[in-house]
């Protein structure tokens, strides 16, 4: 109760559009808005601004929490708002970085070329020469957030009486939104994601992410190169109100729209497949098109991590899905979604089995239905196969109120936005094999990395760590010994084999250690080997040969630690 005197004015506020979109229609008062539950409360939303937009956007792609009808209905949110005057913009850069922008920069353009309800970006040159984008906080944005987030928990009481979010508690889901805010409103915060992404895709051709200037960046400024390329926004409004002559100057200038989804596809696929770790708001505003039609990100306020074992699980569930092997994928999936007491799992199964195959069918059908290039509407997520399957098993896991693991929330939402982006731009185009190329890609590279001579190394020290534990439970089996022999006569060679079993360890440990030793001075000094070597011998076949003993003796190795426990 003391969080609603805090806010008196936005009480009364929300109380109104509360009134005015809800009760006055359920009541069917005359003049009341006869509009549908989905559009009512988009323009609630709308009408009350703020964090409250910033909700609605976030539920938008929440389709295990909301139907569909009304997730499409959000998706159409509007974040315009005005920018604020520059006078503002110069005084939060003097207290945050020191000194006016005039100052601190070579030069800064006083009109704001984005704005946004958090903050607004100005075009820079550091005294360097380097372009740059510098993004400002609105000033008391913050408190403007934490007012409104206070009322929606003071909201929650209602929200679970109606069971808007189905058998979700609203607290949940609001402490979600909380957290989403709090790193949104710390450019620190944004500022370190965005240097993960931005190492994470050093020597990528196709994809750029804007690099940080961590001397220009402070929790409410943060300085960013200036990625010029096309706004992929402009590209879909061409698309959307088939523009022919935009998109024809655009196809002169070397771009393909196929080929640009392409990147966007492959760009996400690394991210998420190798790395774990991946820009998990792609609207259109904040992708660019660059020369090859490589991939421009900015504004890293939301990404999303997997652990390794949810990735390496993805992988295994995207590579079956796109063989056709749909039940298997679907079992794969199925590991990260946890039955709750109102759940049918064998149902949940069949349906998710069906939304599968649908799909597999749909893509196929929607390329042989498409003509390449032509123009077409903006569609909604649950409008179009490529995003449809991720709405489909968000709203399977709502309906049978399944438990999301939440490392992969943040993938499907990610999935639903990427799917509407490429079924706008590029219908035709082939997801199923772009997906099955990366698949086999990664699989080679990372056999390669396995047996790439340089990691020797690495692999050593793991292989020791994993001997040592070994070495260690046998010294604790040899403690036990006489218990052991106390306990059972029959036991009485035990100890001499443990012993043995030690030895033998510690001898092919050693010769890991040596052998591994030898190919990194073979590989590290590759002139001073030839050099040594008799005349008439090959310093590929020294190489070779050295790498394939490594490789026999770290499988020996690994045989004999996993046969300890076995009976002779």
């Amino acid at each position: 109760m003391r969080t609603l005197f805090r806010h008196p004015r936005r009480v009364w506020r929300v109380l109104a559009v509360f009134f005015r979109f809800f009760v006055a229609p359920a009541l069917h008062l005359p003049g009341s808005d006869k509009r549908t539950g989905p559009v009512r409360l988009r323009l609630a939303f709308e009408a009350l601004g703020g964090a409250w937009i910033k909700l609605g956007q976030m539920l938008a792609l929440r389709f295990d929490l909301l139907p569909t009808a009304y997730c499409d209905e959000l998706f159409g949110l509007l974040n315009a708002v005005a920018p604020f005057p520059y006078a503002e913009v110069r005084s939060i850069v003097r207290s945050e970085l020191g000194g006016d922008p005039e100052t601190i920069f070579h030069s800064f353009e006083p009109a704001s070329f984005a704005a946004a309800s958090i903050g607004q970006v100005h075009r820079a040159v550091l005294h360097s020469g380097e372009t740059v984008a510098v993004k400002v906080q609105r000033p008391g944005i913050r408190q403007t957030l934490q007012a409104d987030i206070d009322l929606m928990y003071a909201s929650t009481w209602f929200i679970d009486r109606t069971h808007l979010f189905g058998g979700i508690r609203s607290r949940e889901v609001i402490d979600e939104f909380a957290h989403w805010t709090a790193d949104e409103v710390d450019y620190m915060v944004e500022a370190r994601q965005a240097v993960l992404l931005w190492e994470n895709a050093q020597g990528d051709k196709v994809e750029r992410i804007a690099r940080v200037y961590r001397d220009y960046t402070t929790s409410r400024v943060l300085t960013t190169e200036y990625v010029a390329g096309i706004p992929l926004i402009d590209i879909l409004i061409a698309r959307r109100d088939g523009d022919t002559a935009y998109l024809r100057e655009l196809a002169e200038r070397g771009h393909d729209l196929d080929r640009i989804v392409r990147h966007l596809d492959w760009n996400m696929l690394n991210q998420v497949f190798v790395f774990g770790y991946f820009h998990a708001d792609l609207h259109p505003a904040n992708l660019f098109v660059l020369p090859g039609d490589a991939i421009g990100y900015v504004d890293f306020g939301i990404v999303g991590q997997l652990p390794d074992s949810v990735r390496q699980s993805l992988t295994r569930y995207s590579w079956m899905l796109f063989r056709g092997e749909v039940e298997a994928a679907v079992r794969e999936l199925m590991r990260w979604l946890a039955p709750t007491d109102a759940t049918d799992a064998a149902a949940a199964e069949r349906r998710l089995i069906r939304l599968h195959q649908a799909f597999l069918y749909e893509t196929v059908a929607d390329r042989t239905r498409a003509t390449p290039g032509a123009p077409g509407p903006m569609v909604r997520p649950a409008e179009n196969p490529y995003s449809k399957l991720a709405v489909d098993i968000l709203e399977t896991i709502r309906v049978q109120q399944l438990s999301l693991s939440p490392s992969i929330v943040a993938y499907l939402k990610m999935l639903v936005t990427l799917g509407t982006l490429r079924h706008q731009l590029a219908v035709d185009y082939d997801l199923p094999s772009n997906v099955r190329q990366f698949v086999r890609r990664l699989a080679r590279q990372q056999s390669l990395a396995w047996l790439d001579p340089r990691r020797t190394s690495d692999r050593i020290y793991a292989a020791t760590g994993r001997m040592q534990r070994a070495l260690d439970f046998v010294e604790f089996l040899e403690a036990q010994q006489p218990v052991i022999l106390e306990a059972e006569a029959s036991l009485f060679g035990f100890r001499r084999r443990m012993q043995s079993a030690r030895r033998g360890l510690i001898r092919l440990g050693m010769s890991v250690l040596v052998v591994g030793a030898a190919l990194y001075l073979v590989l590290a000094f590759p002139d001073d080997t030839r050099r040594a070597l008799p005349a008439g011998m090959d310093y590929t076949w020294v190489h070779v040969g050295l790498l394939v003993v490594l490789v026999y003796l770290l499988l020996t190795l690994i045989r004999n630690v996993r046969g300890l426990g076995r009976d002779d």
